[in-house]
């Protein structure tokens, strides 16, 4: 073994810290703290921004990162596509529409395929309005970290997800851990 650094690379998983800012006015839009780092499975992982990705490899436990996106390499744009009108009948619970169906509210949902996603209400009506594009789509952004761990991932670890994220799943793999409700709207 010796004193060799594990690097990130195909295979490794990596826990990573940022700081995810709008480059455009440096605003703050999302944080993943040291003690709650996002984790990924280099190559493995299809829900981390690929120029997050790209930034990252060949560091090391403690190498810092940072890196500029435009929308294409992160987020995507926003795309009217992601613009939905649905049935009320769906939100319907004992008769009634659910209380958390209201405009503004991040609500999960499932696509035809399976996997989770978030949408804002944009409007409640006779039919239900709702903006599955991600939060931060169409935004150039700012990525600031550090790598937390570099180590070889398990067999387990080394499954795809379908999960979502800023810069990948966080550690319980949830796409509501954060970033404006964790929409999965452009990711793959």
């Amino acid at each position: 073994m010796g004193n060799k650094k594990e690097t990130v690379g195909p295979g490794k998983f990596v826990a990573y810290s940022y700081k995810l800012y709008n480059d455009a006015d440096g605003s703050l839009l999302f944080e993943a703290p040291a003690n709650a780092p996002d984790v990924m499975v280099y190559g493995v992982s299809h829900e981390i921004v690929p120029g997050l990705a790209a930034a990252m490899k060949d560091l090391a436990k403690g190498d810092k990162f940072g890196v500029t996106l435009p929308p294409e390499a992160a987020f995507g744009d926003r795309n009217d596509e992601y613009l939905l009108t649905l049935d009320r009948d769906i939100f319907m619970r004992d008769g009634k529409l659910a209380d958390e169906v209201k405009v503004g509210a991040i609500l999960p949902m499932m696509t035809a395929e399976g996997y989770r996603v978030q949408g804002v209400v944009t409007e409640v009506g006779d039919k239900i309005k709702m903006d599955f594009n991600h939060p931060f789509a169409g935004l150039t952004v700012r990525y600031e970290g550090e790598v937390e761990e570099v180590r070889d991932a398990t067999p387990e670890e080394l499954q795809p997800s379908k999960g979502c994220g800023c810069g990948g799943c966080g550690s319980e793999g949830d796409c509501a851990s954060g970033c404006g409700g964790g929409s999965c709207g452009s990711c793959n």
